[in-house]
């Protein structure tokens, strides 16, 4: 499973950070940028909240990251795969909401409804149908994975609007965050197998 969920994600990367629906490229960088200096009421339309190097480190601590962790340590450590579900069912609520609110597109909000709601739903139903006793990992992971997105978002704010932390200790914090589910629930018990 946590192959398949490191696949939906290079889908959803592709719409994001390739091309869109509409054929813009990079879309993703643009649209956040505008939408956030606009909830902020920016005048300098020059101030960069996501950077490219941001984009970079978040997408390879919060996915790529979490995903190596969950692929090595399952099927014994249920967890990170719980983690990695997580971030991809967040992440398509994060694009559906302001889909929803705006009433436009947003690049990734596609593969977020077709793809990444259907899977993480489908897993995390998976997991407790085959192990009920894993009702309390399901709960931490969405928790984990909804903080992984406040730090996200105030990480970027931190750093690039209020410019209260350097970008590289913003990075440090999300690399860290990442490693976090390697270390919880690591009570094995056999039945706990679901891959």
């Amino acid at each position: 499973m946590s192959v398949l969920l490191l696949v939906v994600y290079i889908i959803h990367q592709f719409e994001e950070h390739w091309v869109d629906v509409f054929g813009n490229h990079y879309a993703f960088y643009e649209y956040f940028n505008t939408l956030f200096l606009s909830i902020l009421g920016a005048q300098d339309s020059s101030v960069i909240i996501l950077s490219r190097e941001a984009i970079f480190v978040i997408n390879t601590s919060l996915v790529w990251l979490i995903g190596i962790i969950a692929i090595w340590r399952s099927p014994k450590h249920l967890f990170p795969v719980l983690a990695m579900n997580g971030i991809v069912l967040v992440n398509a609520i994060s694009h559906i909401l302001p889909g929803i609110l705006k009433q436009s597109y947003n690049p990734g909000l596609l593969t977020a409804i077709v793809i990444f709601l259907p899977v993480a739903i489908a897993f995390y139903r998976k997991v407790l149908f085959t192990n009920p006793g894993a009702k309390s990992q399901v709960i931490a992971s969405i928790v984990w994975a909804v903080l992984a997105h406040v730090i996200l978002i105030s990480g970027l704010l931190s750093a690039n609007w209020f410019e209260l932390i350097p970008e590289l200790v913003y990075f440090i914090v999300l690399v860290v965050w990442s490693l976090i589910p390697a270390f919880l629930f690591n009570n094995y018990s056999p039945n706990e197998s679901t891959f």
